[in-house]
């Protein structure tokens, strides 16, 4: 069963396009600032704009298109951040 419907992943996918042409850019000068603590917890750029990613479509799934998303993911606390895979590819949409 699918969790997502085509409708949901679609709009999922044009908005988390157009957003993170201001997030990574954002999330970017963020880290700059904390990437000494970061790095010792074993948080280095691309986990770290991985993270943001998927909160990015947390965030997405629970506020404008909840009405549309059947289950949307689940928080990833700051505490978790060095175990995220990097999720940010350059064949992603843009």
């Amino acid at each position: 069963m699918r969790q997502t419907s085509v409708p949901a992943g679609v709009a999922l996918l044009l908005v988390r396009g157009v957003l993170l042409w201001i997030v990574v850019p954002l999330a970017f000068l963020c880290w700059l600032v904390l990437a000494i603590p970061l790095h010792r917890r074993g948080v280095g750029l691309g986990k770290f704009l991985g993270w943001v990613d998927l909160n990015l479509v947390a965030f997405l799934g629970r506020t404008i298109l909840r009405p549309i998303v059947r289950t949307p993911l689940n928080w990833v606390p700051a505490s978790e951040m060095a175990e995220v895979k990097h999720r940010l590819r350059s064949q992603d949409p843009a």
